[in-house]
């Protein structure tokens, strides 16, 4: 006879837990329910007490590591662990009490979706909770909204249940598990939870941003936790599409987020805050958030907004761009503020004695401008299909030919290929184009007359008498020969009239195809952006550039034609195509190198000047602008005076 063995619940757990009386439950998981409790001897300190329902030694091994990783947490963001323990036969563990709501408990209560305000500031501050914990090496791998607490009285956000976190020294995760909150999932543990990296939790940190705005996930399908196809994750909706206005950067930067390769991510979350703030921060820049009672929070804001200005590039490839490189070009950005470009002017100066001396500290500047300054390198490989005649044989075996629509010759499967290199292949049968024809050679019958005797199977020859040729020899009176005319069988037909027909074999059908011959070749094209007052040659001789992306295709990406350049460089190479031709592979590789400019005056605000800071060398060009003139001129005086001195002592001298 099965026993059945009841799961423990509310009423029949212990009402004490070492310390701590419950009070009432509050939440519950898979394993394990989390009760409101109260210390025995100080009723005011309130604590969420989680207790563990199951009794199996992978489970208590989890929770316990949960607790372990908890304790080495310490944010203002993450809820803290006060205490662990064995009520026999339960664990337990003793967190900080959060007077408030989950995430998705708030997102539903809220019409479905939060103010961008208020979504900024929960979302900086998970962002920043995460950075502390991938600071420790330690992967959350279950970041979605019914794991993120907001505290209602001072609506602050708070990462909880660190449950299924993974800590690199207490690895228990079996390989090919899947674990984590269907639709916050990142691609790479959709195949196994080992996969995680502090990355998948900046994914799901996308998912939860996205959730934030509208009240629901970004994806057309909602991809699951059995043989998720990776075109779900490619697949992204805009927030537009989900019915929120907001400025297209924040898509850009949520695309960034979700990225399907982990490293075209953001390398920390903090990176995306700082965005996301830049581009929604002006908009309630005085925004207060009030609560429930007369305190009013501002929203927290960074050190510097510093913003690279927007390009096609970053707009049409966001989510596959390698972004550590654009990560250091906005920390550049950021520490490029007036006291450095004013000791990077001073550094020029002394480089050259005849540059204007302190010139960092005669500049004023009005404004700073950040740039990526991006080139462009474009292969494909073209490839040539013609028409190539026909082949025929004698249909000798007369085998059935299978209906079927003859192929267009660019239906035709070729080789694929792999590199960019010239290549001529082999003329080939197009397939569907057979047919059987009578042969024009013998209009079918095998057989053609014999043009020696036109089917007479005899031909008429001519030839010299022989008696009357000796009786001709002898005589001396007359020189003309003797001819007589012999009818013979003729030898080319045999004296049959005809004969068979070499180009059908007698068969008198023919089996005929079509033939197309191809071949392929590289072309190869270059450009890079064009900003005024920029000399982008020098910049590229100069300067390092940084690969943000490489990507070979079998076809033109729609996103590749959204940048100016790059679609200019494929419809030129388009139009030098025939109809004969195709592009059938390429490949765009785009480097960056960042550019700073600066408007400022030297005194006189009316007179302002540009200059250009390049790369990550903030190297700066030689100006003629910014030449010590007097000091040229006294040395050009000097050096005529000494000139005529020279002179003339020479005339004395003379």
């Amino acid at each position: 006879m099965a026993m059945t063995i009841n799961k423990p619940t509310f009423t029949n757990l212990p009402r004490t837990f070492g310390q701590y009386d419950i009070d009432h439950l509050i939440g519950r998981g898979e394993s394990s329910q989390v009760f409101r409790a109260h210390h025995r001897y100080i009723p005011e300190h309130k604590v969420a007490l989680k207790v563990l329902l199951s009794q199996e030694t992978a489970r208590i091994q989890r929770f316990t590591q949960e607790a372990s990783i908890a304790a080495r947490l310490r944010h203002p963001h993450i809820s803290r662990l006060i205490d662990y323990g064995v009520q026999n036969p339960f664990h337990y563990t003793v967190f900080e009490y959060i007077n408030g709501n989950s995430l998705r408990d708030l997102v539903k209560s809220k019409e479905h979706r939060l103010p961008p305000d208020k979504v900024l500031r929960y979302f900086q501050q998970i962002a920043d909770a995460l950075d502390y914990a991938h600071s420790l090496n330690i992967v959350h791998r279950d970041v979605a909204p019914g794991n993120i607490l907001i505290d209602s009285d001072a609506e602050n956000a708070y990462v909880i249940d660190f449950g299924i976190a993974r800590d690199p020294d207490q690895s228990l995760t079996s390989t090919g598990m899947v674990m984590g909150t269907t639709g916050f999932i990142a691609p790479e543990c959709m195949i196994s939870a080992n996969n995680a990296t502090h990355l998948s939790d900046i994914f799901s940190l996308g998912v939860a941003l996205f959730f934030m705005l509208t009240g629901e996930l970004p994806w057309y399908e909602v991809p699951k936790m059995v043989d998720s196809s990776l075109t779900v994750f490619q697949r992204v909706r805009t927030l537009a599409e989900a019915g929120v206005k907001l400025p297209g950067e924040v898509d850009r930067i949520i695309r960034v987020l979700l990225a399907l390769d982990p490293s075209h991510r953001y390398a920390h979350a903090g990176i995306a805050a700082a965005e996301l703030e830049a581009v929604l921060g002006p908009h309630f820049s005085q925004t207060q958030i009030v609560t429930g009672t007369t305190s009013v929070q501002p929203i927290r804001k960074t050190k510097q907004i510093v913003l690279i200005e927007p390009n096609e590039v970053e707009q049409a490839l966001s989510g596959l761009l390698v972004h550590e490189p654009l990560e250091r070009a906005l920390e550049r950005a950021r520490m490029l503020d007036e006291v450095r470009i004013s000791q990077l002017l001073d550094q020029w100066s002394q480089e050259r004695p005849l540059r204007l001396p302190l010139l960092g500290r005669l500049v004023r500047i009005h404004e700073i401008k950040h740039y990526n300054v991006f080139f462009f390198h474009l292969r494909l490989l073209i490839e040539q299909r013609r028409d190539a005649g026909v082949t025929e044989e004698p249909d000798t075996n007369q085998k059935p030919i299978p209906l079927q629509p003859e192929y267009d010759r660019w239906q035709i499967e070729l080789p694929s290929p792999k590199e960019f290199t010239h290549e001529q292949g082999k003329p080939m049968v197009v397939p569907g184009s057979e047919r059987v024809i009578n042969c024009p050679n013998c209009n079918g019958l095998g057989i053609i007359v014999c043009q020696k005797c036109k089917g007479a199977r005899r031909i008429t020859i001519e030839e010299r008498d022989s008696a009357q040729s000796a009786t001709d020899d002898r005589s001396t009176s007359s020189n003309t020969p003797v001819v007589r005319q012999r009818v013979i069988s003729c030898p080319t037909c045999e004296g049959r009239g005809k004969i068979p027909c070499e180009r059908c074999k007698s068969i008198g059908r023919l089996l005929q195809r079509k033939l197309m011959e191809w071949s392929r070749w590289p072309k190869f094209d270059r450009a890079q952006n064009d900003l005024p007052e920029v000399d982008e040659n020098w910049l590229h001789r100069t300067c390092r550039e940084e690969l943000v992306y490489r990507k070979r295709e079998n076809r033109i990406p729609t996103e590749w034609l959204q940048i100016t350049e790059v679609k200019a460089m494929i419809e030129r190479q388009q139009r030098e195509l025939d109809q004969d031709s195709r592009i059938v592979m390429a490949e765009l590789q785009i480097n960056f190198i960042p550019l700073t400019e600066i408007e400022f005056d030297l005194g006189n605000p009316a007179q302002p000047y540009q200059l250009a800071i390049y790369g990550f060398e903030n190297l700066i060009p030689s100006d003629w602008r910014f030449l010590h003139w007097e000091r040229i001129l006294f040395s050009a005086g000097i050096g005529l005076l000494s000139f005529f001195l020279v002179i003339s002592l020479v005339f004395l001298a003379m």
